[in-house]
C-alpha cells in the first residue's frame, strides 16, 4: 500500500482543495493511503502588500514546489491561477481534475444598492481594469463612481473584512466561494456556516465572462509532481483531466505573449461547450492597447459550408428578424407579484417592460448582456447571465440553495426545466414574400423558424444559423444536421458578407 503525501498552503481553501484531489485519487486507488501537510508562503505571511506589488505570482507556490524537490511530499495542490507561467525544472504540472467556475462573484451590501458612488474591496488590476467598465452599468443605482481597494487574506477573512467596513462590495473568484459552501466535510463545518451567515446580510451577483473575463486556469487545480516520480505520475495520469489541462494551457499562453504574471490588466478564458469553443479576452497591455474579443470556434460538424454558395441572407439588420408583434399580457404581473426566493430567468428586457414588482427575495438571470443592462437601468438588481450561450448556462441552484425557476416569456413558448409565466403574447406579421428565395437565414427565434417553415416549407433546405441557446435545440429537432451555431448576430453577419 503506497502512502502519498499531498502539500498545499494552510489555508481553508487550500485544504479543501487538496482534500478534492485526495478523493478523486482514492476512487482509482483505493488501497492508497493519503497524508496531508499544509505550509505557509512567503505570500500568506505577507498580508499587507498588494499581490501586483510581489515581485513574482510564484509567492504562493515556490516555497510549496522547493518541499516537493526536497522529498518531503510526493504531490501539490495549487489553484493553478497562482502558479507563475514559467515553471523551473525539477517539478512539473502533472495532472488537473474537472475545473470549477470560471467566473468571478461580486457580493455587495444590501443598504449600499442605491449608492452612487461605490467602493469595492479586490488587489487585481484585471477586475479593477474590466470591472470600472462594466459595473457602472451592470449595477441598479448605475453609480457615477467606482473605487477600488486592496484587499488580502482568505476568503471568510475578506468577507469579514468587507460587514466590518464601509466598504460597499468585494470581487473574488466564485470557484473559491463554491468549494467552501460545497464542502462536506466537518473539518471546517464552523467557517462554513460563517461564510453562508454572512449572506443574510449581501446581495450578490456573478460577473460574466464576455465582460470581466477570469484569470488564465480560474477555477483549476494544479497537481505539481517531481518531474522524474515515475511512480506519482503513473497515478496523476489516471486522474487528469486533458480537456481542462489543454483549455488552461491555452489561456496561459495568450497571457504569456502579453507579458505573463499578476500584474497584468487583463483577462482571458477559454470555455468549451458541446458545439465548439468559447474565447474572451478583455483588458489592457503594459503599452495602453485595449483587448477586446469574445470569440466562438465550432466544431467541425458546425461548420457552415454552404457560404461560399451564398446567394442572398436573411435579415439584412437584426431588426427584422421578428415575424411577430408582442402584445402585453396584463394579469400577469400579478403571478410575478406573488414569487418570492425564487429563480426568475428573462430572456428579453421587453418582457418585463410594465413589470418592476419583483421581490427582492427573488435572483433574477438574464439571458445575456443587453437584457441585463437594460433591466438594470430599470433599477432591478441582476444576479447574472447566460451571456448568450444558452439556457444551459443559466444557474441549477442559488449560490447558496436550489430554488424553483421561472421563466419569463411569451403565450406559446415551449416548455423546459423552468416553469413559464408568459407577460406578452406573439401576434402574427404578415411574412416577407422575399424570404422564400433566400439561402442563408439567421434565427432570433425558433417562433419566427416556425412560422416562415409554416408558410414557405422549401426553405427548410436552405442554410439555417442561430444562436447556442434553446433556438439551436428546437430548430434542430426540425432540421437536425442543418443549423449552424454563432455567438451573435452580428458574427454571422460578418461571416455572410465576406463569402459574398
Amino acid at each position: 500500500m503506497k502512502t502519498l503525501t499531498i502539500i498545499s498552503r494552510r489555508s481553508i481553501l487550500a485544504q479543501i482543495q487538496a482534500e478534492i484531489v485526495g478523493r478523486r485519487i482514492l476512487e482509482y486507488f483505493p488501497k492508497t493511503k493519503i497524508k496531508y501537510i499544509q505550509k505557509d508562503t512567503i505570500g500568506d505571511l505577507d498580508l499587507d502588500t498588494p499581490l501586483y506589488k510581489m515581485p513574482e505570482i510564484g509567492v504562493f507556490t515556490d516555497d510549496i514546489r522547493n518541499e516537493l524537490i526536497q522529498k518531503k511530499a510526493d504531490l501539490a495542490v495549487h489553484s493553478w491561477k497562482d502558479l507563475p507561467v514559467e515553471l523551473e525544472e525539477g517539478t512539473k504540472i502533472s495532472a488537473t481534475i474537472e475545473r470549477a467556475d470560471l467566473r468571478d462573484i461580486l457580493i455587495f451590501k444590501k443598504n449600499s444598492i442605491s449608492k452612487d458612488d461605490v467602493s469595492i474591496y479586490t488587489s487585481s488590476p484585471r477586475r479593477k481594469e474590466n470591472l470600472s467598465n462594466f459595473l457602472p452599468k451592470a449595477l441598479p443605482s448605475q453609480p457615477k463612481k467606482i473605487r477600488f481597494l486592496d484587499i488580502r487574506g482568505n476568503i471568510p477573512t475578506r468577507i469579514k473584512k468587507l460587514i466590518g467596513s464601509d466598504v460597499d462590495g468585494l470581487v473574488m473568484a466564485k470557484a473559491a466561494l463554491d468549494r467552501i459552501i460545497n464542502d462536506n466535510t466537518t473539518k471546517f463545518l464552523k467557517e462554513k456556516k460563517e461564510v453562508l451567515n454572512f449572506f443574510k446580510e449581501l446581495n450578490w451577483m456573478v460577473l460574466p465572462l464576455s465582460e470581466n473575463p477570469s484569470a488564465p486556469a480560474q477555477g483549476a487545480l494544479a497537481i505539481e509532481s517531481r518531474s522524474k516520480d515515475e511512480e506519482t505520475l503513473k497515478i496523476l495520469n489516471k486522474i487528469n483531466n486533458e480537456e481542462v489541462f489543454k483549455s488552461v494551457e491555452k489561456e496561459r499562453k495568450i497571457l504569456k505573449k502579453y507579458g505573463g504574471g499578476c500584474h497584468q490588466k487583463i483577462g482571458v478564458s477559454h470555455q468549451i461547450l458541446k458545439m465548439g469553443e468559447v474565447l474572451n479576452l478583455k483588458g489592457e497591455t503594459e503599452e495602453g492597447i485595449r483587448l477586446n474579443e469574445n470569440s466562438f470556434f465550432p466544431k467541425a460538424k458546425f461548420i457552415d459550408e454552404s457560404l461560399s454558395k451564398i446567394i442572398s441572407f436573411y435579415p439584412q439588420k437584426p431588426e427584422n428578424s421578428s415575424f411577430f408583434d408582442r402584445e402585453i399580457i396584463q394579469n400577469s404581473s400579478k403571478a410575478l407579484k406573488n414569487i418570492t426566493n425564487s429563480g426568475i430567468y428573462v430572456s428579453r428586457s421587453n418582457a418585463l417592460d410594465n413589470f418592476s414588482n419583483i421581490k427582492d427575495s427573488n435572483t433574477i438571470w438574464t439571458s445575456g448582456i443587453k437584457t441585463w443592462l437594460s433591466l438594470s437601468r430599470k433599477g432591478l438588481w441582476i444576479n447574472g447571465s447566460s451571456d448568450s450561450l444558452g439556457e444551459i448556462e443559466s444557474p441549477p441552484e442559488n449560490v447558496l440553495k436550489k430554488i424553483k425557476w421561472y421563466k419569463i416569456s411569451h403565450n406559446a413558448a415551449p416548455k423546459g426545466d423552468k416553469e413559464i409565466i408568459p407577460t406578452y403574447r406573439l401576434i402574427k406579421k404578415e411574412l416577407p414574400k422575399e424570404i422564400k428565395d433566400v439561402t442563408h437565414f439567421y434565427w432570433m427565434s425558433s417562433s419566427s423558424f416556425k412560422y416562415a417553415v409554416k408558410k414557405y416549407p422549401e426553405i427548410k433546405n436552405r442554410s439555417h444559423s442561430c444562436g447556442l441557446g434553446k433556438t439551436f435545440d428546437e430548430i434542430s429537432a426540425i432540421i437536425p444536421g442543418k443549423v449552424y451555431p454563432y455567438l451573435k448576430y452580428q458574427d454571422w453577419l460578418e461571416k455572410i458578407k465576406k463569402a459574398k
